[in-house]
């Protein structure tokens, strides 16, 4: 007996249990995925024709050609053997490789390295490998539960041995492909460290470090190694804040040379950063004399002198940004089903993701040293070191910031997680019901300030949507973590820092829903976690926060950076 009415789809398709179109002999579901199309053998013998493609198929098939030629081994046996890393660095390159451009977007950073350093690379060479571990644990991670872990482990084998002699030989030392494997390596290990709640060692760091240091005087450097450094100094400035440390003084050097020759905001905001973090290191100095005496009134003063004038800096900078890069409030209006989640309807939209992330890194770096401002006066206020009624004025305006800073980062949380509402699969690539918002959804658009829009870099819808599912969880991430940590401490200072109403519980929510998006397990409570996914009927706010103080701790030890 023949069933009518069953379905011809493809197994690949009906396995991710989507719909397919059975397109003979690849899908365009599974073309756009980059997988193997799979399809039952038939009782029937098989009739062989040619297909005259259309132009939009025949494209596809080209760009997964292209792929498949540049990474594929030439044997067929092998290639059968690597199908399942074949993919990963498909999915890779499709969402996470991101273009140079030259239209005034911000620079893509280390992933917008990968497609000029691998134009005349091999295989075999440290960095193909390095790339190809990476690619690896982010799919096996966030695409396949895991499966691949073994696989992994081979190919970041093979990459750390490569690697070990590309570094024994004079040339190959100097090369920017090993220095590009040296990097990859690191953004490895930070990768895995925040998975596995472990402290993450420095040891690749330190060694790009040392590499550059071989690469001769800064105006010897090809564009490539420029890019390199700035994206060292970048992970630098990062780690030293987060330790609450001074930057690499030789980095403090780069950083100088190159902001004086590129007017790149990136470059810029970098600098600002060594600022910050030395400010920080000069504020943690001062607050440990507390309980031994009381700091020099000279100190205190130039140090809060230094922190407004650098806040002025940082001001500065986000008025040359704004215009081009954003943030634009998006139109309420065009919220479509299911919701985006946002708190109290506030969206911002931004040209990228990466111009999004920058300008979080921006508020970032003026939290942190407007909470140090306060807590300062907080804490000598009392022992006559400032006239009263001048610092509980300067309070009053630090703590409006700080608020107003709190409600621009909730409004970004939208663009960087739109409206998913279940842990993210590749089938999420090919489901039109996802919905990001983004510039394109207005037809007007105008920056913080009112001013008409002069948009640069911006990225396109299905673009935007691509990378904000591979990496936006992964951005926001630092932020979100930033938030829960400070507002869920026993400091004293919280008690001046009131939030809107119900607005903690959401910062809470949503760090737990990125944690979800990110495969981090933080509740046994599947239910539990699918009300946090969708924010439909949620806990209680108490719940929602008890959860989020007991994850934060965790989360936080597996982005610190040590040595080894």
């Amino acid at each position: 007996m023949v069933n009518a009415g069953r379905s011809n789809a493809c197994l690949t398709c009906k396995r991710r249990k989507i719909k397919c179109d059975e397109t003979k002999p690849v899908c365009s579901r599974c073309m756009r995925a980059c997988l193997q199309c799979k399809w039952a053998q038939s009782i029937r013998t098989p009739e062989f024709r040619f297909v005259d493609m259309n132009q939009a198929v025949a494209a596809r098939h080209e760009h997964f050609e292209t792929q498949r030629r540049l990474w594929m081994p030439m044997s067929p046996s092998k290639a059968l053997q690597d199908d399942r890393e074949t993919q990963a660095i498909n999915f890779f390159a499709c969402h996470y490789m991101l273009e140079q451009s030259i239209d005034g977007a911000p620079n893509p950073g280390l992933f917008g390295l990968f497609k000029p350093a691998f134009s005349s690379t091999s295989r075999d060479s440290s960095a193909s490998m390095a790339v190809s571990a990476l690619a690896l644990s982010i799919y096996s991670r966030w695409r396949m539960d895991g499966v691949t872990e073994k696989k992994v482990a081979n190919v970041l084998g093979g990459a750390i041995w490569r690697l070990s002699k590309d570094l024994n030989g004079a040339d190959t030392r100097r090369n920017d492909n090993t220095l590009l494997a040296t990097l990859t390596l690191q953004f490895h290990s930070s990768f895995e460290s925040l998975f596995g709640s472990n402290k993450a060692t420095i040891v690749h760091h330190l060694g790009a470090l040392a590499l550059v240091r071989g690469l001769g005087p800064p105006e010897s450097w090809t564009t490539l190694a420029n890019q390199f450094v700035a994206y060292i100094l970048h992970v630098e400035v990062a780690a030293a804040i987060r330790e609450h440390r001074k930057v690499h003084p030789e980095l403090c050097y780069w950083s100088s040379v190159m902001t004086a020759t590129c007017m790149q905001p990136d470059s810029q905001i970098d600098a600002l950063g060594i600022r910050v973090a030395d400010i920080q290191v000069r504020a943690d100095n001062i607050l440990r004399t507390q309980s031994e005496n009381c700091p020099e009134p000279f100190a205190l003063d130039t140090l809060l002198r230094d922190i407004q004038v650098l806040d002025g800096c940082l001001v500065h900078w986000h008025g040359l940004v704004l215009n081009a890069w954003g943030p634009f409030c998006w139109c309420q209006d065009e919220v479509v089903f299911p919701p985006i989640q946002t708190f109290k309807g506030a969206c911002h939209v931004y040209t990228s993701i990466r111009a999004a992330r920058l300008i979080n890194i921006w508020r970032s770096y003026r939290l942190s040293i407007s909470l140090l401002s306060l807590q300062l006066i907080s804490q000598y206020r009392g022992r006559q070191l400032f006239d009263a009624e001048e610092s509980h004025t300067i309070e009053d305006a630090l703590v409006k910031r700080i608020r107003w800073l709190v409600d621009e980062f909730c409004a970004s949380v939208p663009f960087f997680l739109g409206n998913r509402t279940k842990i993210g699969t590749v089938a999420d690539f090919d489901d039109s019901a996802w919905r990001f918002p983004t510039c394109h959804d207005m037809t007007e658009l105008h920056d913080t300030k009112g001013r008409p829009a002069e948009m640069k870099g911006l990225e396109s819808t299905s673009h935007h949507k691509s990378r904000a599912i591979a990496q936006g969880v992964w951005l926001i991430m630092g932020n979100l973590t930033q938030l829960v940590a400070f507002f869920l401490s026993p400091a004293s200072l919280n008690s001046r820092l009131p939030l809107k109403n119900g607005q903690l519980a959401w910062i809470c929510q949503q760090y737990l829903r990125n944690l979800s998006l990110l495969s981090l397990p933080w509740t046994l409570n599947k239910a539990l976690e699918e009300e946090v996914l969708t924010g439909v009927a949620l806990p209680s706010e108490e719940n929602i926060i008890a959860e989020a103080r007991r994850c934060v701790q965790r989360v936080q030890q597996g982005l610190k950076m040590t040595g080894d």
